[in-house]
């Protein structure tokens, strides 16, 4: 009988370690991060076994590109990188500025994290600095030389071109993507689940201007998406209202889609 209880008891204790290791884990979508280190630990908390399995399996530069716009624009929009607020200003101390640098940063040292690597936190800091350093020379450039202006204006057009047709060619008809779709009149997205049904060629919104005082033509790609699921059921209203559906199709910029296994 004394085995027995003792048994049960070693059984309950057991149960309650695991049931609080699971209540230590559970996902806190309105936390926000202080530091970088802090960032990596809720990521790992945020993101499903399956999804670091999926990161692991993917290059650095791919998982950093894809990103961008799905989970590097969540932690934009929700760890108050456009607001300034900790994790920013943690950033600004650093000498990284622009929140889509702090979210590159965050993306890559997750990352190395996952395959147990050094993040080269002082390569990846320079590595901002020296794009930026160098954008400014470029752009003084661009204003007092008219000729290489114009050179570099063609170059610019002709590359977006190709980067976006390249793109295109990684989301054949009929492929399963998901994509970030908007839900209101300020730009906030969510996410659906849907396949690719057609392309086509848009005038990007707005105009680009250059440094020499005029325009980009630019053209943005754009995908037919056949709704299959709405991540976040709630926001379906607000996405058919946002964006004019009148069936369960809707065109998606392409910078928005990841694939779908």
């Amino acid at each position: 009988m004394k085995n027995q209880a003792l048994k049960r008891l070693t059984i309950l204790l057991f149960g309650l370690f695991i049931l609080t290791g699971l209540i230590a884990q559970k996902p806190d979508n309105k936390y926000k991060p202080k530091n970088l280190d802090e960032a990596i630990s809720q990521l790992d908390i945020l993101l499903t076994e399956k999804d670091k399995k999926d990161i692991y399996d993917m290059t650095e530069k791919d998982y950093t590109t894809n990103s961008h716009f799905s989970t590097g624009m969540w932690i934009r929009n929700n760890w108050g990188l456009w607001g300034g607020q900790e994790l920013a200003k943690y950033f600004n101390g650093l000498g990284i500025y622009h929140p889509d640098d702090m979210s590159g940063i965050i993306l890559c040292s997750y990352y190395r994290h996952i395959h147990n690597q050094d993040y080269k936190l002082e390569e990846q800091i320079k590595y901002y600095q020296d794009y930026w350093k160098k954008s400014q020379e470029l752009g003084q450039r661009l204003k007092t030389d008219t000729a290489f202006a114009r050179q570099e204006r063609i170059k610019f057009e002709e590359s977006m071109r190709e980067k976006k047709e390249k793109q295109k060619q990684s989301f054949p008809i009929g492929s399963k993507i998901k994509a970030w779709v908007e839900y209101n009149s300020v730009g906030n997205r969510t996410e659906i689940i849907g396949t690719v049904i057609e392309w086509r060629y848009v005038d990007e919104k707005g105009k680009r201007l250059s440094t020499d005082g005029t325009y980009f033509k630019l053209k943005d790609v754009e995908a037919k998406i056949k709704v299959i699921e709405f991540i976040d059921k709630k926001k379906k209203n607000q996405v058919e209202k946002q964006n004019q559906m009148t069936t369960d199709e809707l065109w998606v910029n392409i910078g928005q889609l990841e694939k779908q296994e």
